[in-house]
């Protein structure tokens, strides 16, 4: 069919009402992306309204600065017809806490109703105050689910993903202890596929959480129930029980997973970004060694973003504690232009986007990205989520669709692997080598522009790739405490080998009161063997301390004896410092201690 010839657009004028017509859309199209410009956390698709969540300089977070910053913050409130709510220190669970998360505030503005510009402007005019570091609007999260056929009767995704394959590697052996937190709408735990597998103290009972409702600092209780569905579902799909002659498995149910219930997401699906943040933190203190979040939102920019730094995240990583997130279901290529009740911005979807956390891509019974899913710069591996079968409170089955599902599947996998790889249950990976073995641990193609990893997870070939790793000469992973408590250690035991020269703190006497932020460093590197340092902070009220820094020979100075945190930390309470040289085999070389004293 020919086209009917026309003139080109340019040799067309405009009628003069259209003229102003198309000036006027010309203003109102820019306005939004100029009040965009220069935000570093971008507009949430979804705000809890007059909540900002604030890092405080160092510098500033004393009385005198954060006496300062409420008068700013006031006069930023007056001048958009609200009242000053007040600002709220998050509470973390003690223990050691980066500086910037201690410095990490809740803000509320009461009485007044904002528009999107408007919290662009309240944002601007927060980040140019010299005593905020970073700040934020809280983020509405939702779920990141589908909801389809419930009748599928059959576990597809078990197939797609090589479980069986990676099971056999096993040998018939359950592997040790991995602890899978479920940070989502709680857990069934009277499911009869999932009440043998929730993690439990020496007292049985369930260690577990919820954060709903919470805020900014009140503390969590144990009401971990699911009131949803959803957390039931996800936590199916990752450690359902096996072989039990009863309804469905979980990818990581023929090792020894325990999964561990973290309620941040209400009966509706619904949760604040500063509570999901909370009962993130507290899983970790509770000794998660893996984090599956089935839920996110997606934030708009101005510009595009090369990285996606969050000091939760960075500290988690710094614990060896391994973070997989649903990468989101709105069918955006992320880290690009996407429209949105904000007019236009570059889309990302976070928790999934942060760096340090693993985003998954679902993908269908065919092996292709399903429709629904997110891809981009982003997503780093893929993982069935499309009518996946798992556990539904009363005792029932459902299939759901989502990236909700593919998360699970992905950190199920990981479970297993790190089961069957670990040499106890000490032992955790560094997060930078895990993204490396799901590189390399992929089946089927996928294109590189939807999922970093080109293909769907082969829970075999990591399986294989994580015990390889742990063979002769290779790097330890990271050591965490078990579940269980161990005693803390009150003599520094003899190294394995006679060392000349002993380890030792710098700048730190028996007893000194630490009362800033600071960097812990550590001289005498044992020579020879020495893989990792890592530093655990042991009081009497935690009784299986982790590791909250290691040092390897990236930290190390010219000397190459001189090693030094690349963070700062506050310390909490009245406890005992402890250094631990390990070699490429997991084992002590040599422990030293000293007692201080916290903030």
């Amino acid at each position: 069919m020919k086209l009917k010839s026309t003139p080109p657009l340019y040799s067309l004028k405009p009628k003069p009402w259209l003229t102003l017509a198309m000036a006027l859309a010309s203003l109102y199209a820019c306005q939004p992306a100029t009040q965009m410009k220069n935000l570093r956390h971008g507009i949430p698709q979804s705000i809890v309204p007059g909540s900002f969540k604030l890092t405080v300089a160092a510098e500033a977070n004393d009385a005198e600065g954060m006496k300062t910053l409420a008068e700013d913050s006031s006069k930023i409130a007056e001048e958009h017809a609200c009242s000053f709510g007040g600002l709220e220190a998050l509470s973390w669970e003690p223990g050691v806490v980066s500086a910037d998360l201690a410095a990490s505030y809740q803000m509320k503005l009461i009485g007044c109703e904002l528009d999107t510009a408007q919290v662009a402007e309240i944002l601007h005019k927060l980040q140019s105050l010299p005593s905020i570091k970073e700040v934020e609007a809280e983020a509405a999260i939702q779920l990141a689910f589908t909801e389809n056929d419930p009748l599928k009767a059959r576990q597809y995704h078990l197939g797609n993903i090589r479980r069986e394959e990676a099971c056999d590697l096993l040998g018939g052996k359950p592997g040790q202890q991995v602890v899978v937190a479920i940070v989502d709408s709680g857990i069934d735990g009277e499911h009869p596929d999932l009440k043998n597998q929730l993690l439990r103290d020496a007292n049985g009972q369930v260690i577990g959480a919820n954060f709903v409702g919470k805020g900014a600092s009140g503390r969590p209780d144990t009401s971990w129930y699911d009131q949803n569905g959803h957390g039931t579902h996800v936590a199916g799909l990752v450690g359902a029980t096996g072989n039990n002659n009863a309804g469905g498995v979980g990818v990581a149910s023929c090792a020894q997973v325990k999964l561990m219930p973290v309620r941040v997401m209400n009966a509706n699906g619904q949760g604040s970004s500063i509570e999901i943040d909370r009962g993130i933190q507290w899983a970790a203190a509770q000794g998660a060694d893996i984090i599956n979040l089935s839920l996110g939102g997606i934030v708009y920019f101005a510009q595009a973003k090369s990285s996606h730094p969050s000091p939760l995240y960075s500290d988690l990583a710094a614990k060896g504690v391994v973070v997989f997130a649903a990468a989101g279901n709105e069918s955006l290529r992320l880290g690009t232009i996407s429209r949105s009740s904000y007019d236009q911005g570059y889309a990302y979807s976070y928790p999934a986007s942060y760096d340090n956390v693993i985003s998954v891509a679902a993908t269908d019974s065919r092996d292709q990205i399903a429709g629904f899913s997110n891809r981009g710069e982003t997503v780093d591996i893929a993982a069935p989520g499309d009518q996946d079968l798992s556990t539904y409170p009363g005792g029932g089955y459902r299939a759901l669709s989502g990236t909700s599902m593919a998360s699970p599947v992905a950190a199920g996998a990981y479970a297993l692997a790190l089961s069957a790889a670990r040499s106890s249950s000490k032992d955790r990976s560094n997060t930078k080598d895990v993204v490396s073995m799901l590189m390399k641990s992929t089946r089927s193609t996928l294109p590189k522009s939807d999922v970093i990893a080109g293909g769907i997870i082969d829970t075999a070939q990591l399986v294989d790739l994580m015990i390889k790793s742990r063979g002769p000469g290779a790097e330890s992973p990271l050591p965490s405490p078990t579940t269980s408590p161990k005693p803390a250690p009150t003599q520094p035991t003899s190294p394995v080998q006679p060392l000349p020269k002993g380890m030792s703190f710098v700048a730190l006497t028996p007893n000194q009161l630490i009362t800033k932020a600071q960097s812990f460093a550590v001289t005498g590197w044992p020579e020879g063997k020495t893989a990792r340092i890592y530093l655990y902070w042991v009081t009497s009220r935690d009784p299986a301390p982790y590791a909250f820094a290691v040092l390897d020979r990236s930290n190390l100075d010219s000397t190459g004896k001189f090693v030094r945190t690349p963070d700062s930390f506050y310390l909490y309470g009245r406890g005992t410092l402890v250094a631990e040289a390990i070699d490429p085999n997991g084992q002590q070389l040599e422990l030293i201690q000293v007692n201080l004293t916290g903030r």
